[in-house]
């Protein structure tokens, strides 16, 4: 009988199929992936090339919501199964060897987390895609460079035979030394320098790069695009599912990337001033101290405000009507986030004399009747009896501003139509 490497169905019952994976001149037989029937569910158990574990920790592999397809970043190997494509192979193993996760769970829509005691790691498209577009553009340009130097060495050994390479700049090259920079203008050596400013001679002498009508077309050509990435971010948390601790955090992150939305967000000119501020409220026994989610600026008057965020998937109003067919009550989520707000600015405004006068910033921030914003839920879910209520609890909520995401994203766009009108 020949020999046989591949995968073949051991068990084929109403509910899952479980593969197993044969290599007979090897004398490997090892359980490789269970594909559920009723769930959109596939179950993958990496295997080393020889047979074993693949990795020190991790077990399996847990795909969810993709319809039988894999998403972006993972492939099917012939003698690995399931599995991170080369990309992503530096994240696989940093996990492997740097946390004790044994089960990476790779649902679409759900939640981007490291559950530590439960040895879980969750991930979601969207992280996959991030991971996979940052590490392809490195490796690309680590492939044209070695490339490059192969040529021109070979190039140096069989000069008649071999012509010399001409070097070409290698797409999103510089994007990413950018994105390794430091803020300092010292950490550039002489070469760095000369390197920049050559780079900026040519393209003065062969374009218009350099003039003040280009540069302000090319900035705002770059404003449009960097909006347009900002929103398909922002339309990619959107449509997440799972509420919880961490869509919080990953709002928090996204809004601390794109500070400039805080402008929209208080329409004025304002600036990120502190992230997670801790605004006061210890007792004597240094307990109940009270941290804000953004602490926010006016850069002109240096006036401080209060910003507290929740998810898109918070609810606003109970479910059920409390009177008749058109009254509701405001969920506790919304009514607690607003005394939250409201206690951390009373508790900021009571201690602002000691804080200031302890930060390193004197003098930089006032509180004079600093607003409260609170950002949670979306109008999308609400039915018109639910809106109906919610602005009438809104517009007489006259301390804290509530905004919901969908209109934040609503501003977002008319910012991005205006742009484009330009």
């Amino acid at each position: 009988m020949a020999d046989f490497k591949g995968e073949k169905v051991e068990r084929d019952s109403a509910t899952k199929q479980v593969m197993y994976y044969h290599d007979t001149a090897n004398g490997i037989k090892q359980l490789s992936s269970e594909i559920y029937k009723k769930t959109d569910q596939i179950i993958h158990y990496p295997r080393g090339f020889e047979g074993g574990e693949k990795y020190k920790t991790i077990k399996k592999f847990i795909y969810k919501g993709f319809k039988g397809k894999l998403p972006v970043g993972v492939i099917k190997s012939v003698n690995f199964g399931y599995g991170f494509t080369k990309t992503l192979n530096p994240f696989g193993y940093f996990l492997n060897e740097n946390y004790d996760i044994a089960e990476v769970i790779i649902e679409k829509g759900g939640r981007i987390d490291i559950d530590t005691t439960n040895k879980k790691l969750y991930l979601n498209e969207v992280a996959l895609e991030t991971l996979q577009n940052a590490f392809s553009a490195i490796f690309k340009k680590n492939k044209d460079e070695v490339d490059f130097v192969l040529k021109t060495n070979l190039h140096s050994l069989f000069p008649l035979q071999i012509g010399k390479p001409s070097k070409t700049y290698i797409e999103n090259a510089l994007a990413t030394s950018l994105a390794s920079w430091g803020n300092k203008i010292e950490e550039f050596s002489d070469a760095d320098k000369n390197s920049i400013k050559d780079l900026f001679d040519k393209l003065s002498l062969t374009t218009d790069f350099l003039t003040k009508d280009a540069l302000a077309k090319t900035k705002e050509i770059v404003d449009v695009k960097y909006i347009q990435e900002t929103l398909k971010i922002f339309k990619e948390l959107m449509r997440l599912k799972t509420d919880g601790e961490s869509l919080e955090k990953q709002w928090q992150e996204f809004l601390k990337n794109n500070s400039w939305i805080f402008s929209s967000i208080f329409a004025q000119p304002v600036i990120l001033y502190k992230r997670e501020a801790y605004v006061g409220g210890k007792t004597i026994d240094n307990k109940n101290g009270k941290f804000n989610d953004f602490l926010i600026k006016n850069s002109l008057s240096d006036n401080v405000s209060f910003l507290e965020i929740k998810t898109h998937k918070t609810k606003l109003l109970e479910n059920s009507a409390y009177r008749g067919e058109d009254v509701y009550s405001a969920t506790k989520d919304l009514t607690g986030c607003i005394v939250q707000v409201l206690n951390q600015r009373d508790n900021f405004q009571k201690e602002f004399y000691a804080t200031k006068g302890k930060s390193k910033d004197k003098g930089n921030f006032e509180t004079l009747n600093s607003r409260c914003v609170v950002l949670i839920g979306s109008t999308k879910d609400l039915d018109e009896n639910q809106k109906f209520s919610f602005e009438l609890f809104r517009s007489n909520s006259r301390d804290v501003e509530i905004l919901t995401f969908d209109e934040l994203q609503t501003k977002i766009e008319s910012l991005q139509k205006v742009m484009t009108k330009k």
